[in-house]
């Protein structure tokens, strides 16, 4: 492969393991790792030579196996392998081949932008969690405000039903209790008349009086008999028992459920059907919403490029 072969040129000349970092201006093609130049340089006369980065060296000619005179100056596409002149000229001659310059330009050419692609890729998958971070948090706003609204509504209508009972039945007592208040003024009325009557000794207008007491004492208690005390009501909340059970579904509010994804077996069959085409027509087929997210997923995942995507039926 190209890139195994650029990979033996940037290789140290001496070890031909470590990659090549150094170079020299005095030792002509040969490029070392930091380890071999020490090595290399370790004698006194070979300290005065000067180390440069190999970057900054011409280029390694690297001899041919075959043709030792020659050096490997092309590329052969076909047998994925660096040639010579004569490699070319006679192994090599019905073989696609290119310079190894321009061999080494198309393979960095190619790397640049496979990783912008993946570049690409990433920001687009960053760019996706950063939405459905944002969904996560609206969803979780939008659930909090609705429990609370929830929670405040059932309060209120509670409360409420508490305080329209209570109305009610303070009115209830109210009224019966006005008769009692009347009453309670008559006999004390009687009481009085019956002191004045006691104070005066007179016991023939006590006598007299005797059946008119009488006439009030029962018709004063016929009337008690007759006012019934209203009942009171007991606060019961219906259903309080089975608050255990609608809270454990309140809780289950926040649990997973995955929801199945949309399919259209129709619409995945038509964009099979249409197969490397560079159009996909898709004016008379009234797609949804979800049909228009199936359809850009199908493409995304699609190896062939869609360069026009005909949808003008949406936008009439």
């Amino acid at each position: 492969h190209l890139s195994d072969s650029v990979k033996d040129l940037n290789r140290c000349t001496n070890c031909h393991s470590a990659d090549a970092i150094y170079a020299c201006n005095k030792c002509e093609n040969e490029n070392f790792c930091s380890s071999c130049y020490e090595t290399a340089h370790a004698a006194p006369v070979m300290q005065k030579h000067q180390r440069v980065s190999s970057h900054e060296n011409p280029p390694v000619t690297i001899p041919c196996i075959t043709h030792p005179k020659k050096s490997l100056e092309y590329w052969c596409s076909k047998c994925s392998t660096l040639i010579c002149i004569d490699c070319l000229l006679f192994q090599h001659k019905d073989h696609n081949k290119i310079l190894l310059d321009d061999a080494i330009q198309g393979f960095k050419t190619k790397i640049n932008i496979d990783l912008h692609s993946i570049q690409s890729s990433l920001n687009d998958k960053i760019n996706e969690t950063d939405i459905l971070l944002n969904i996560i948090d609206n969803n979780s706003k939008f659930s909090r405000q609705k429990m609370t609204e929830t929670m405040a509504e059932i309060r209120r209508n509670i409360l409420q039903n508490i305080f329209y009972t209570e109305k009610e039945q303070k009115k209830r007592i109210e009224d019966y209790k006005i008769p009692l208040t009347n009453e309670l003024q008559r006999l004390n009325m009687q009481k009085v008349s019956f002191e004045m009557l006691s104070s005066m000794r007179n016991r023939t207008k006590l006598l007299e009086a005797k059946e008119r007491f009488d006439d009030y004492v029962n018709k004063t208690n016929e009337k008690l008999k007759s006012l019934q005390m209203p009942p009171v009501t007991d606060y019961f909340l219906e259903g309080v028992d089975q608050l255990q059970s609608v809270k454990e579904k309140i809780l289950q509010c926040g649990e997973y459920v995955e929801i199945s994804r949309y399919h259209n077996p129709q619409l995945e069959k038509f964009i099979s059907e249409n197969g490397t085409k560079q159009e996909l027509d898709l004016k008379l087929r009234n797609l949804t919403d979800s049909d228009m997210i199936f359809v850009a997923d199908m493409l995304r995942n699609s190896t062939v490029q869609k360069y026009f995507l005909r949808t003008t039926a949406f936008l009439e």
